[in-house]
This record gives structure tokens, C-alpha cells and sequence, in this order.
């Protein structure tokens, strides 16, 4: 179970590691979104701390949490529940993703509930 907790952890970090990396061309590309909107995510501060994030939390789960360490499973928890937690308080579009027919960011709200199912099997 935990050797599938890890796996499905790092697929969640590296989904937010491509949903930031791909968010400067995604602002280029949907421009009608609002510039303030598309800039608090595109830009290079956001892009390089969500990187770093992403990163971070791989080693978290290929190393400590693989061995059983239940204080990287915590650390990586609360990562996630910050990352969350902004992403739902500053984007609008967040709100709107369970409808399917609105663009929200879905591929960030997938990654996070792959991470918490990841981090349920993990902890076992």
C-alpha cells in the first residue's frame, strides 16, 4: 500500500510541476482570462516557488515517506493543505471546478486529491 501512496504522490507532484511550468505559455494563450488573474500564476516568483514546492515534495515521498517516516508524511500534508488553501483563497476560477463545462484549474485540484489519497496510503 505504501509503495502505491508514493506513486501516487510523486504523479501529484508532478502534475503541479507541469501545471507551473505550462503556466506562462497557458497565460499567453488565454489572454481573456484578465491579465491580474493569468500574472499571479504566470509569473516567474510563482512559477520557481510551486517548482520548488513540487521538488521538494518528491523527495519527501521517494525517500522519508517510502521508508515509513510518519513526520515527512505530516510535512508533505501541510504542504499541500497551504498550497491548497492559497489556491482556493486567491483563484477565482478554482471555485468553479466541478463544473465541467467552465475552465478552472482542474489540473491543480486533480494533483491535490491524488496527493491526499497518496498520503492515506502512505501513512499504513
Amino acid at each position: 500500500m505504501r509503495q502505491t501512496g508514493v506513486g501516487l504522490l510523486v504523479i501529484s507532484y508532478s502534475l503541479l510541476l507541469y501545471t507551473s511550468l505550462m503556466a506562462p505559455a497557458y497565460a499567453q494563450a488565454h489572454q481573456s482570462l484578465g491579465p491580474a488573474t493569468l500574472a499571479a500564476y504566470a509569473a516567474p516568483w510563482p512559477v520557481a516557488l510551486a517548482c520548488a514546492l513540487a521538488l521538494v515534495g518528491t523527495m519527501l515521498a521517494l525517500f522519508p515517506i517510502r521508508r515509513g517516516e510518519r513526520w515527512a508524511v505530516w510535512t508533505a500534508l501541510l504542504m499541500w493543505i497551504i498550497l491548497f488553501v492559497t489556491r482556493i483563497k486567491t483563484d477565482p476560477r478554482c471555485l468553479v471546478v466541478l463544473d465541467p463545462h467552465q475552465h478552472g484549474c482542474h489540473s491543480f485540484m486533480i494533483a491535490a486529491l491524488l496527493a491526499v489519497i497518496g498520503l492515506a496510503l502512505a501513512w499504513r
